[in-house]
């Protein structure tokens, strides 16, 4: 690193299954830094940040984690999405001493000292969710993921949460991450043959849009049985017709409608420098807090070394479009504010559940203290 400026790596896809949002996420960190060098840098030096486009392929986030620690020489990476990205790239952070800052949702259950945690854990979005559902809809979830970890451990979650509330999962499946027409089309049978309340997904990425479609062609009623999906942002829903959108109901800290000051100068100023036809997702807005909590911890500790920067993360606070953000030293993930929101007939998200408590990140759900929620799923669907 140059005795003029601050590198950090930037890991972000702009093509592949999630680039849609991920593009959001390495938008909402240019605009951070950009404001940060804009105010004069941290203690007087820019913020240079070396990005990567990994395509969305596991294999390549760990490829270019080791390209930016080992040949770029930085110690500092904002980046991944999908949590096989995440896993890719942290042994790569890991061996070589670097810090990566992970800003969007995750199934919970890990700990990196490595790892700073900032999209929502379970407890700061699952279970609100959920009480959300079984308090509005009722009780009978089908569970719908693509193939890799994030949708298998999500799913225990909800399912385990669920059956605690006196419901019942109907079904359980799984798709390919490119998501074909077969599979869509045996979510919709089974969807039709089990009768559910609730569907809850953790399809990702572009199956999203044509997974929306085949529901609202089947002729099923959000209003009645919605798609709750963690996993579905603006950045898709964009992509769809309002009468298409409208009913779906999500959980997360930020929404683009959050009437909020900073939240609406956050999406102002996103739109000043992307354009009116993008809006800033919720991992966005991560993304975008992330680096203005590591410039405060920077300006303190004076370096980017792991050891400095740990102890001086512990102790700031930003204050986010979702309100005072915090990192939590023992477990590395963030103090956050869930919400909960559902589509209008614009295709905007109204926020029917705003409880304004910030939440304590657990991340291990210590506080629910899980049974197996592998057993109570197959008892409840006669497996």
């Amino acid at each position: 690193m140059r005795n003029d400026d601050w590198r950090v790596g930037v890991l972000f896809s702009e093509t592949g299954v999630t680039g849609a949002v991920e593009r959001t996420q390495r938008a909402a960190t240019f605009l951070a830094i950009d404001e940060i060098n804009r105010a004069g840098g941290v203690r007087g030096r820019p913020i240079v940040p070396i990005a990567y486009d990994p395509g969305s392929i596991p294999a390549n986030y760990r490829d270019m984690a080791l390209k930016l620690v080992d040949e770029d020489r930085v110690d500092v990476v904002f980046g991944c999405h999908m949590s096989n990205t995440r896993k890719a790239a942290l042994p790569v952070i890991e061996a070589r001493g670097a810090l990566l800052f992970y800003p969007t949702l995750y199934e919970g259950f890990e700990y990196s000292r490595n790892c700073i945690y900032t999209g929502a854990a379970p407890n700061q979005n699952s279970v609100q969710l959920v009480q959300f559902l079984t308090q509005n809809y009722g009780n009978r979830v089908f569970l719908v993921g693509s193939n890799y970890v994030y949708p298998y451990e999500s799913n225990r979650t909800i399912a385990d949460l669920f059956v605690r509330a006196g419901g019942q999962v109907v079904d359980e499946m799984y798709v390919p991450l490119a998501l074909d027409d077969a599979s869509i089309a045996t979510i919709i049978e089974r969807i039709r043959r089990t009768k559910p309340d609730v569907i809850y997904s953790t399809v990702v990425g572009d199956g999203i849009v044509p997974f929306f479609k085949a529901f609202k062609e089947a002729g099923f009623d959000s209003k009645r049985m919605p798609i709750a999906s963690q996993s579905t942002s603006e950045a898709d829903f964009r992509q769809l017709t309002p009468s298409v959108a409208e009913g779906h109901v999500t959980a997360a800290p930020f929404f683009s409608t959050l009437d909020r000051p900073q939240a609406k100068e956050f999406v102002a100023s996103y739109h000043r420098a992307f354009g009116d036809d993008v809006l800033p997702t919720a991992p966005a807005e991560a993304a975008y807090f992330q680096v203005h909590l590591f410039a405060q911890a920077l300006e303190q500790a004076g370096s980017t070394a792991l050891g400095d920067l740990l102890p001086a993360l512990a102790g700031v606070e930003y204050d986010a479009p979702q309100g005072l953000v915090k990192i939590d030293g023992a477990t590395n993930h963030t103090h956050l504010w869930p919400r909960v929101a559902k589509v209008n007939a614009k295709g905007e998200y109204d926020i029917v559940y705003d409880p304004s408590v910030r939440v304590a990140p657990d991340p291990f759900m210590l506080e629910y203290r899980p049974e197996s929620a592998m057993s109570a799923t197959r008892n409840a669907i006669g497996l």
